[in-house]
């Protein structure tokens, strides 16, 4: 084995535990890709003759496919300032998925090199300001992660009186990623002057990568995935007669069509070439968001060392819990700082909360934001304008009441009814075979019943204590009667929408029985049992 290889047996193994060594822990990946699933449980093999090849050859010459981009839309519902009212907003995501093959390996090099970028930053003793993306952290979660944050705030309050929190966002961080800057932070991490062939090559997929959009290949072959039948590619999906059966040729087809993307040089505003960019979601992203930011992070945890603040970053969020006095002048620190890094912060969504002791002797957040720009004179029938509550990773905190972030159970809510409906539909649907809406897949989804959905995780959330099955242990939780309190009617909501949205498409069915009875036309009745 030769020096800068990523390659270890002990590694191999931890890597096919983690994806599942018997068939009940194993996942085939089913995502729409140009090649066809890949059954790693079976096949394993071919990934690691792949990545232990001891001269680096095998990897460092192997044709990447390109990316499948998809665009993820996420509705929320939030507070206007513009508008000055709450409306609805969408939220547009790129995805990218490497092809099934191309995915293990990305994911055996994002596996090694998390364990190299954790041992880096725990040398560095700043491992405690990065929580995304670790397999470090001894099972904890956002639960655990928020719980501390808020606890900072009331020791801190309990200590001054008073404390501030700012949050702020990278803008368009996967796009904006300095690709010189990338492979120095990655050089740092592995401990080499220069990234050995094999990493040279995965960086090279990751920065200058092709991809095609998902909707284009469907919508240039006229291809509808629901009336396809069964597949594996989507290179299955193209018609034969236009160029044979072959991978290689269909391939060569969408080259020529011109349905591939490359991820090409930007300019800037000076009108100078930037290389910049990284897909979101390939295995590697994840691990690469960290180590670009490993000398920000290090810095600014040295930074808090000075002034006595809390340094946190979840990927691109980052959260400082700081002496009010100070708040400001960290903020500009932070925002000029990203800029070395050809980032910027998002000024709308930067918020400055102040924790302090209300007229009515109540703690409570301030958007010190807000106050700053109108100075306003507060009084006790306006002081309620200027609450702000603190969010984090899908909580809230008042300064003495944690809840769950209403956008997130807004979102649940919403789910939920619209898998009723589409349930609903479904039973009253003419090729239904049975007069019975099933309700156990809507329960095991979007109930108390169900083991791992949304509200299993909010009512783990709401106890003192929780049984982790990740971790094998009982974990801390947030002791909540304020999220107890928000999740006590969601069954009973949950039963009403069915009962509501039963009657109404019972109603529509009959209205359509009894106006083809009337044209003299066959038609069945439904009777359906809830």
């Amino acid at each position: 084995m030769i020096k800068n290889t990523l390659y270890t047996e002990e590694l191999w193994e931890s890597f096919v535990e983690k994806n599942g060594k018997t068939k009940n822990e194993f996942n085939l990946k089913t995502y729409p890709q140009l090649d066809p699933y890949f059954n790693f449980l079976e096949n394993s093999s071919e990934i690691k003759n792949l990545i232990s090849d001891p001269t680096l050859k095998k990897v460092s010459e192997h044709s990447f496919l390109p990316f499948i981009k998809i665009l993820t839309k996420t509705p929320r519902y939030r507070y206007q300032e513009d508008e000055k009212n709450y409306g609805l907003e969408t939220k547009i995501r790129p995805i990218s998925f490497a092809s099934h093959f191309d995915s293990y390996i990305y994911a055996y090099y994002s596996h090694a090199l998390t364990e190299r970028y954790q041992k880096y930053i725990k040398k560095c003793e700043f491992d405690k300001c990065v929580l995304a993306y670790r397999s470090d952290l001894d099972g904890k979660c956002n639960i655990q992660f928020a719980k501390e944050i808020f606890n900072e705030v009331e020791k801190r309050i309990g200590k001054f009186g008073t404390c501030s929190a700012i949050a702020l966002d990278i803008t368009g961080y996967f796009d904006n990623i300095d690709h010189f800057i990338l492979k120095n932070k990655w050089c740092k991490v592995v401990g080499e002057k220069m990234l050995p062939a094999d990493q040279y090559k995965i960086f090279r997929s990751l920065t200058k990568y092709s991809y095609i959009n998902k909707n284009s290949i469907l919508k240039h072959f006229d291809i509808s995935l629901k009336k396809s039948g069964s597949w594996s590619s989507l290179l299955d999906l193209i018609p034969n007669h236009l160029v044979g059966s072959r991978f290689n040729d269909k391939l060569n087809l969408i080259r020529k069509r011109r349905l591939i993307v490359q991820n090409k040089p930007k300019i800037n505003k000076n009108g100078e070439i930037e290389y910049r960019g990284i897909p979101q979601g390939s295995p590697m992203s994840a691990v690469l968001s960290n180590i670009y930011l490993i000398d920000f992070d290090e810095k600014i945890f040295k930074l808090s060392k000075e002034l006595d603040f809390v340094y946190r970053r979840y990927c691109d969020d980052i959260l400082i819990i700081c002496h009010p006095e100070n708040a400001e002048n960290i903020n500009k620190i932070i925002i000029e700082e990203i800029k070395s890094y050809s980032l910027i912060i998002q000024p709308k969504k930067t918020e400055l909360i102040t924790f302090k002791k209300s007229l009515r002797d109540k703690i409570r957040g301030f958007n010190q934001k807000k106050i700053n720009k109108m100075s306003p004179i507060i009084n006790a029938q306006n002081e309620q304008r200027y609450f702000k509550n603190l969010q984090y990773l899908g909580f809230e905190f008042n300064g003495e009441n944690i809840y769950i972030r209403p956008g997130s159970l807004s979102r649940y809510f919403r789910k939920m009814k619209g898998r009723i409906i589409k349930s609903i539909m479904m039973s009253y649907s003419d090729k239904s075979k049975r007069d019975k809406i099933l309700k156990k897949q809507i329960f095991e989804r979007y109930s108390h019943f169900g083991k791992r959905n949304f509200l299993s995780y909010a009512i783990k959330s709401s106890k003192k204590q929780y049984y982790s099955r990740s971790a094998k242990k009982f974990r801390e939780g947030m002791n909540s009667v304020s999220i107890r309190r928000q999740l006590s009617s969601h069954f009973a909501i949950l039963e009403k929408e069915i009962i509501s949205k039963s009657n109404q498409r019972f109603d529509y069915k009959e209205y359509i029985y009894d106006e083809k009875i009337a044209q003299g036309k066959r038609a069945k009745r439904k009777n359906l049992k809830l």
